[in-house]
């Protein structure tokens, strides 16, 4: 059983884990949560090594719809353990520059922000037994583009508990993008 602190742990057979900080460890868990679900969609993620524009991949399909053969959607993925799940979503605090990259509606891609939320401890985010593996607990998506502009430092924003980010609903944000709608 892992320890519950960041620092030195161990299995409870004293067997260490490695040192990656709990911030990159978060970073790591949510690229392969959406990589599970990007490759269940049959769709690739294409890495950004440069996070200048506030966005961490992009996910793109090969598939006909209405207006493009292909879709893609920019994404910023966060990862956290802190009790920020409510009855309405998730609440999610954004800086304003990163709420304003967002929200800009004059970017060529769309644009979403997805929040994967954890358990509190590191051992509880995944589970392997002989049926398969489980990957916990969940995330949620929202587009912000063109919300409307905010005075302050920082602002709140919801990701509706009706936008889970899954196979289904990545589907359905590319397939309004192939159409040429918006999110």
């Amino acid at each position: 059983m892992l320890q519950e602190q960041w620092g030195l742990v161990r299995t409870s057979a004293g067997i260490p884990y490695g040192t990656l900080h709990q911030t990159e460890c978060k970073q790591q868990f949510s690229l392969a949560f959406t990589h599970a679900i990007t490759a269940a969609a049959r769709c690739t993620i294409a890495d950004l090594r440069v996070d200048v524009e506030r966005i961490d991949y992009t996910v793109r399909q090969s598939a006909t719809h209405r207006k493009y053969t292909s879709s893609q959607v920019d994404v910023q993925m966060k990862c956290t353990d802190q009790d920020v799940l409510r009855d309405d979503g998730l609440h999610w605090s954004l800086s304003r520059d990163h709420y304003d990259w967002l929200r800009d509606p004059k970017t060529y891609n769309r644009k979403i922000l997805v929040v994967l939320h954890v358990p509190r401890l590191l051992q509880d985010w995944l589970q392997i037994e002989e049926e398969g593996m489980l990957l916990r607990k969940v995330a949620y998506w929202v587009c912000l583009e063109g919300a409307e502009p905010v005075d302050t430092k920082t602002t709140t924003v919801v990701l509706p508990r009706t936008n889970v980010f899954s196979v289904p609903s990545l589907l359905g944000i590319l397939q309004k993008v192939g159409d040429g709608g918006v999110l």
